[in-house]
């Protein structure tokens, strides 16, 4: 079955399959509809024995995992990197006798030769969503309705001057345009001169500060970054909602990297492009989170926005323990 982009977002939600193939080129777009898939499946994420990633699996360890059962209760969910060709006998005897698990297949760029692409737009027991960036010449329009759908105006000039600068792929696009909400702040307007200063990379507030520092394992610059940064008024979810688009980001890089690319070249590719005083930071950071690390972090990432924005949790206090946790993980890696 082959769905459109205007049926994915709610599809992505609520699934109404078993078997999902994710595939296009952009990467970033993969995996975080991957993610959003998974937490369709309430608590599987956080539960190891309702959740268990793959990277092309052989036949009887994909057949294994889809038709195993929780020994804790609930659906579990599979999520299979770098899905090939090569699990496709698995995945037809999957459609013709459908497992009691999501099964999410995230792949690369498939032509329409592929006889994965094939079996999951054909099979009634499969959903096939494409994964594509934004097409260039609509960017300026995206960025400006995205922005105006949050309550934030953005020139005419500015708009075209980010998407100048900018790539359509999801991961980086939404990074940039939740920098460039917090940055309007409440004023709610963007200028080109808001823009072209914001989208260069190169701020230096102690929110940054703070990602930067528990990304690259340092927890006493982090904890002391983190007081700042609520000192200057940043709420806990702003903040939370930054350190989820820079995983993201760093999740595309490391995808990149994957494909054979050099860590100077994942980082070169980034967009928005890494200031200069930044890029051993990033590169440290891309040595020290792989991709399970990251999905991890991006999971407790996502709790944590989910827990902030719960009455009864004091959020300063559950952000800085998220923050500190993955200071904490990025550290022990470090010395690893």
């Amino acid at each position: 079955m082959k769905l459109d982009a205007g049926k994915a977002e709610a599809f992505l939600n609520a699934p109404s399959t078993r078997l999902v193939l994710l595939h296009g080129p952009d990467a970033g777009l993969v995996a975080e509809r991957g993610l959003v898939l998974a937490r369709s499946v309430v608590g599987a994420l956080n539960d190891p024995f309702r959740f268990a990633e793959l990277s092309n699996p052989s036949t009887d360890v994909l057949l294994a995992e889809a038709s195993a059962s929780s020994l804790t209760g609930g659906q579990r969910v599979v999520r299979v990197r770098d899905s090939n060709e090569s699990i496709i006998k698995a995945l037809e005897k999957l459609t013709k006798d459908p497992p009691g698990a999501l099964v999410i297949l995230e792949a690369g760029e498939l032509t329409p030769k592929s006889k994965l692409r094939a079996l999951a737009e054909t099979s009634p027991a499969m959903a096939s969503i494409a994964c594509y960036a934004i097409d260039q010449a609509k960017l300026p329009q995206v960025i400006s309705s995205r922005l105006r759908a949050q309550g934030v105006a953005i020139d005419q000039d500015a708009a075209a001057w980010a998407a100048q600068n900018l790539t359509g792929e999801e991961g980086p696009l939404g990074q940039a345009l939740e920098v460039l909400k917090l940055y309007a702040g409440e004023t709610k307007t963007l200028s080109l001169a808001d823009v072209s200063s914001i989208l260069v990379d190169g701020g230096n507030t102690s929110m940054n500060d703070a990602i930067d520092a528990a990304l690259t394992g340092n927890p006493g610059a982090a904890d002391k970054a983190l007081s700042l940064a609520y000192e200057e008024g940043t709420s806990p979810v702003g903040l939370i909602r930054v350190l989820l688009s820079e995983l993201l980001r760093l999740r595309v890089a490391v995808g990149a990297m994957a494909e054979g690319a050099s860590i100077q070249e994942a980082v070169a590719a980034m967009r928005p492009p890494v200031f200069f005083k930044r890029q051993q930071a990033v590169q440290k950071m891309l040595r020290l989170w792989n991709w399970r690390a990251l999905d991890q972090a991006l999971s407790a990432a996502l709790a944590a926005e989910t827990a902030c924005k719960t009455t009864h949790i004091p959020e300063h206090d559950y952000c800085r323990q998220t923050m500190l946790a993955l200071a904490t993980r990025a550290r022990t890696a470090a010395q690893g």
